[in-house]
């Protein structure tokens, strides 16, 4: 809908060749209307390779956080940096390979920076170290989606604290038996329950909008993973601190 340079940096050149394999080609291949738009790689002088795509009017390039090649020289109107905290803190001799992406779209008036990532270890303010991707979080407006309650129609943060599970006779917990607690009237959620209250949800910001939107979720809000396996996977690795992180 609106072709341009695009860049996408991945943690590693390997992470990278997956992104591209795993996720971008299929979603080319299946898609109908992007498909007619990216030659077939196989055709000669396609503009279709692992680390590049071409299409009318732009294109979008791949690389890794650990390679200053990749990131210079390029003006580019989209930034998209995936899994930030992962990334390697200089690119070779280059220097912080976030800043050097962000540079390169200093050309464009009507740039887009799309920093995403699951958060590594705490942001420190004061020391300025840590997640980078909390950093961005909090420099923004910080948005957290609220879910709408199915029973009493409140709308609330999902928080962990609010996942609740029995536990047999003998006090074994029993993990297929979770379920949600709405915070504001008690009433207990079933999965069903939590596909209802995601869909009927809103985004609700802490903080003014300052030119940077930021967003905040769990896998609380995940329709692809059950509650019962998020208790069991945090059960069976609470007693090893570096699973349990």
């Amino acid at each position: 809908l609106d072709p341009c340079p695009i860049l996408h940096i991945s943690p590693t050149l390997d992470s990278m060749k997956m992104f591209s394999k795993e996720r971008l080609a299929p979603m080319i291949r299946d898609t109908p209307v992007l498909r007619d738009l990216v030659r077939d790689s196989r055709s000669r002088d396609s503009g279709n390779t692992i680390a590049s795509k071409k299409f009318p009017g732009g294109h979008i390039a791949m690389v890794g956080s650990n390679s200053p090649a990749g990131l210079a020289s390029r003006p580019i109107r989209v930034l998209v940096a995936d899994e930030v905290d992962r990334f390697e803190r200089s690119a070779g001799t280059e220097g912080d390979p976030l800043e050097l992406g962000i540079k390169r779209t200093t050309t464009y008036w009507n740039a887009v920076k799309v920093f995403v990532s699951t958060p590594g270890d705490k942001y420190d303010p004061l020391e300025k170290t840590g997640s980078r991707i909390e950093k961005e979080f909090l420099d923004g407006d910080q948005r957290h989606y609220h879910a709408k309650c199915p029973h009493c129609d409140e709308h609330q943060k999902m928080k962990w604290a609010n996942v609740h599970w029995d536990a047999d006779d003998d006090g074994n917990h029993q993990p297929a038996t979770a379920y949600y607690t709405c915070e504001h009237n008690g009433c207990i959620w079933n999965e069903l329950d939590r596909h209802k209250a995601m869909r009927d949800g809103v985004w609700i910001a802490e903080k003014p909008f300052n030119g940077k939107v930021s967003y905040c979720l769990s896998q609380l809000h995940s329709l692809f993973a059950p509650l019962k396996n998020m208790v069991d996977k945090f059960l069976s690795s609470r007693a090893d601190p570096m699973l349990f992180k």
